[in-house]
């Protein structure tokens, strides 16, 4: 075991040393980087990343003042069909107002081999795809083209930003193993940036400091008066100042493994980010940059897309006169106002914090983002008389900040605020109830503000547990056959997604959808209730044969007493998680089974009951047998309280579901009489 292990961290650091060693220069690959058909760290790897290259540096424009440049190469080799989409990358240049994020020098070339010989293809126009993406970003989109398995992809690009006060977050792993990665960002003395890493992988940054010179060049006009001849002249001058350098190389970094329950895995790839502090030029003073979420917040509240929206009630009032016209309750008016924007809007998916065409054109054409249909339920709302504030929310789409920026926001909801009833409204969502919100806003976070700037941290993560019930009433013959009827009735936020993934698909759909999740080959009498009724459990019932769930070997019958319900596998699989698990709301699974033995069978042997918890009250587990006359009853009740669980609680969780799994897997044994 010692030497296997010796051999393998050879092999390593052997890698290590020849990635490092190797030299990598745009146009230059090797044929033994595409006869390579796999990732030696990763077999099961689709893509790697053979070599990345950033470079952040600032360079001084007289016109202009400092600017950000960020350069970089990258080269990705695609082992086979599934790694084709890492030959499409995407960037995301930031612009507020009238100033803009430019990208220059796009290249990018596609290698195969060919009959032994390489063969280049350049990235053309028709490639390349720009649109705009958020408020906040442009987006530039490129594909590689010809690609092959076995193809090795790479292109390079500057970005050229003037905004001196942001660097990028800077990622250091991805979703595919990256052989090596260069990282190089130099800072002048002006600016002072306070340092964030994230992730579980070791970050080796080295400081060192490097001089740097600023070369001004200044025009004087003489003799431009009488008969003296004009005359330009110029002078050059410089500065000197001190360049704080950052150097990060890694080599063999191991590709991300996404979890199941992982919310946006993206919080949780290893990177580094620089937040501004302060600057201090020479002969000024310092000026410090560190905000607060309230001044975010308040920014984009004082943001004629956001706040003046709220202000424009014209384009609504009669609808609304006309709607709340004989109610006087809050609550009512509230709903009735929800349901009316529900459904006079439709949303056109685009996660927005501020409006793009406005609410009245957005109420006009009936369509429109997150920001101009729920200010508008805002607007309405307070136009009604009702107690009401914007709610700006991270979604599950948006990376979580470290510090407070204005792109930490992308998505808005409202809070109705009535005595001591707190309730928010999402009406993007034709399912969306009061309290029940969309898992995009469910697994996000928000903060409630109000015109005059405060503002308040809401997490939307629901207290209150959701539930599953079902029920199976069944025989079981002499032959193995068993027959019977299952009902099952979801409540809370198990209904609104089962609605929003399942409601209106047909009844043939709904069928396949069970007979692939139970692996049940004979279905009838499907019914489906309460997909419309909000607010109400939504219900299946149907009838059932199963020929496969009991065994018969002579004149014993052996089955699990759960059948189709148990749980055959666990979902987490690693022996160790580096980030927290994230259900999104706790809930109850309730399963209750009678099954009547064939006549002339005796129940020989049958599960023990059982009862196991997850530590702090995190979750639960009953078993419950019962034999009545020829009837077996089971009662199970698994119960998870809590919708967001630690890392340090993973060891527990995983051994929890084993040990469910287990329970469910004991067999009842009938014995002939």
């Amino acid at each position: 075991m010692k030497t296997s292990n010796k051999k393998v961290i050879g092999l390593t650091l052997l890698l290590s040393i020849t990635s490092f060693a190797q030299e990598y220069k745009f146009g230059k690959v090797s044929k033994e980087e595409l006869i390579e058909t796999a990732c030696p760290t990763d077999s099961s790897a689709n893509a790697a990343v053979l070599y990345e290259s950033k470079n952040i540096q600032y360079e001084y424009n007289q016109s202009e003042g400092f600017q950000l440049i960020t350069e970089v190469f990258k080269r990705v080799k695609l082992y086979n069909k599934n790694g084709f989409d890492y030959g499409t990358d995407e960037v995301f240049l930031y612009k507020n107002r009238s100033d803009k994020e430019k990208i220059s020098g796009l290249k990018g070339v596609t290698y195969s081999l060919v009959d032994d010989k390489i063969v280049e293809t350049k990235l053309t126009k028709d490639g390349i795809f720009e649109n705009e993406y958020s408020e906040y970003h442009d987006q530039v989109k490129f594909t590689l083209p010809s690609l092959q398995e076995g193809s090795i992809v790479e292109y390079k690009y500057k970005v050229i930003s003037p905004f001196a006060h942001n660097i990028d977050k800077i990622y250091l792993q991805q979703k595919i193993p990256i052989k090596k990665i260069e990282v190089r960002v130099g800072v002048p003395e002006y600016y002072n940036f306070k340092r964030y890493t994230r992730g579980y992988l070791p970050i080796n940054l080295k400081e060192s400091k490097r001089n740097d010179k600023i070369n001004f060049t200044s025009k004087t006009r003489t003799g431009t008066g009488g008969f003296s001849i004009a005359r330009t002249s110029f002078s050059n001058s410089s500065v000197d100042y001190t360049e704080n350098v950052y150097d990060i190389v890694s080599a063999g970094v191991p590709a991300f493994k996404e979890e199941p329950y992982s919310g946006n895995p993206d919080n949780y790839l290893s990177s580094i980010v620089f937040e501004l502090q302060f600057t201090k030029f020479p002969n000024s003073n310092i000026k410090k940059f560190s905000t607060t979420w309230e001044a975010v917040a308040k920014t984009i509240y004082d943001d004629p897309r956001f706040g003046d929206e709220l202000k424009k009630t014209s384009y609504f009032e009669k609808d609304v006169d006309l709607l709340v016209q004989d109610v006087s309750d809050p609550l009512k008016k509230a709903s009735l106002i929800f349901d009316f924007v529900k459904k006079k809007m439709a949303w056109n998916n685009k996660y927005r914090a501020v409006t793009k065409e406005g609410v009245k054109q957005a109420y006009k054409d009936g369509v429109g983002n997150s920001a101009e249909i729920n200010l508008m339920l805002v607007a309405m709302l307070d136009y009604a008389g009702v107690n009401t504030n914007p709610v700006l929310v991270s979604s599950d789409k948006s990376v979580l900040s470290l510090f407070p920026t204005l792109e930490g926001f992308d998505y808005v909801i409202a809070r109705v605020k009535y005595g001591d009833k707190i309730i928010y409204l999402d009406a993007t969502d034709k399912y969306g109830e009061p309290n029940v919100l969309p898992d995009r806003v469910v697994h996000g976070s928000g903060r409630v503000i109000s015109e005059s700037g405060t503002s308040k941290l809401i997490n939307f993560r629901p207290t209150k547990a959701s539930s599953v019930k079902h029920s199976v009433l069944c025989e079981l013959d002499s032959n193995g056959i068993i027959k019977g009827k299952q009902s099952i009735s979801r409540f809370f936020y198990l209904a609104h997604n089962f609605r929003v993934h399942h409601g209106v698909k047909s009844m043939e759909t709904q069928v396949k959808r069970l007979k692939e999740r139970y692996e049940i080959n004979d279905i009838a009498e499907y019914q489906l209730s309460g997909v419309e009724d909000l607010g109400k459990p939504v219900s299946e019932r149907f009838e059932f044969e199963l020929t496969n769930e009991a065994e018969v070997i002579e004149n014993e019958i052996f089955f699990s007493p759960l059948l189709f319900l148990r749980d055959k596998e666990n979902i987490f699989k690693s022996e160790e998680r580096k980030y927290p698990i994230d259900f999104g709301y706790g809930y109850t699974n309730k399963i209750m089974v009678s099954i009547k033995i064939p006549e002339g069978f005796q129940v020989a042997e049958i599960p023990e009951g059982s009862a196991f918890k997850l530590p702090e009250n995190i979750g639960s587990f009953i078993f419950r047998t019962t034999v009545m006359g020829d009837s077996i009853q089971i009662s199970v009740t698994e119960t998870l309280n809590v919708p967001f669980i630690p890392t340090e609680y993973y060891p527990s969780l995983k051994q929890f579901y084993n040990q469910i799994i287990q329970k469910e897997s004991d067999q009842v044994v009938l014995k002939k009489i």
